[in-house]
């Protein structure tokens, strides 16, 4: 997401409390191989793993406990990180085919370019900072190694256009399925942001293409790259 889709696709300050952590290799390659561990643990590791072996790029993932549910891609310090909310994680851990493609579309913002200091430097961007601050989702995870102390995320608030974030959809999708998952992650995504549209303010939106047309695009790319309707398993 250049913010849930995201980069950063949310257009709302983050908290500056906000600690954001970045686990190591060896945590990472621990927690995919143990037989323990939550599902949203277990799935966001393996999903990690099997996308690292197909994506063109390299990229970190790191962690933020902001509750509000959303997923950003962030240049730091030469390193391509995409971050994940606690709410993100509560929301969509559960389902491998989700976070495969919305960190695939994350991935998309860094390979396409849209992270870069210097892209769209004519268009309005909202900047906003993630603390330097360590701390725990002690909700889901387990004492991290070796943690990578960082400067502030400063590009968490970026928004890209729409076109961008299309563009970052179809490639997602893309990777998720050369990894192995479903396309209708994204169609899952949608359908789920659209149900709580109805509820809390969802500012990231309205810079997004709308979850109509999200859902349109994903059940097209899934019938036309393997055949499968959507639509048809939910």
């Amino acid at each position: 997401m250049a913010s849930i889709f995201l980069v950063a696709c949310s257009t709302k300050k983050s908290d500056p409390s906000t600690a954001v952590h970045v686990p190591n290799d060896a945590w990472w390659n621990q927690l995919a191989n143990t037989k323990t561990g939550s599902d949203p643990q277990k799935n966001v590791a393996t999903v990690r793993k099997k996308l690292a072996a197909v994506s063109p790029i390299p990229f970190s993932i790191a962690f933020s406990e902001s509750k509000e549910i959303n997923a950003f891609a962030s240049l730091q310090n030469g390193q391509n990180l995409i971050v994940l909310t606690n709410g993100f994680i509560l929301q969509f851990g559960n389902d491998p085919d989700v976070l495969a493609t919305v960190l695939g579309h994350e991935l998309g913002h860094h390979q396409l370019g849209h992270t870069q200091p210097d892209y769209g430097k004519n268009r309005d961007i909202g900047i906003t900072a993630a603390s330097q601050a360590l701390g725990m989702l002690s909700s889901y995870f387990i004492p991290f190694s070796g943690l990578l102390v960082g400067n502030a995320v400063k590009t968490a608030g970026l928004t890209y256009n729409r076109d961008d974030e299309r563009d970052a959809d179809t490639f997602g999708m893309k990777l998720a399925l050369a990894a192995g998952y479903s396309p209708c992650g994204s169609y899952r995504f949608a359908a789920k942001m659209k149900e709580l549209g109805q509820g809390p303010a969802l500012t990231f939106l309205s810079t997004h293409p709308g979850n109509d047309e999200r859902l349109e695009n994903s059940e097209n790319f899934s019938v036309t790259s393997n055949g499968m309707s959507c639509s048809s398993l939910q």
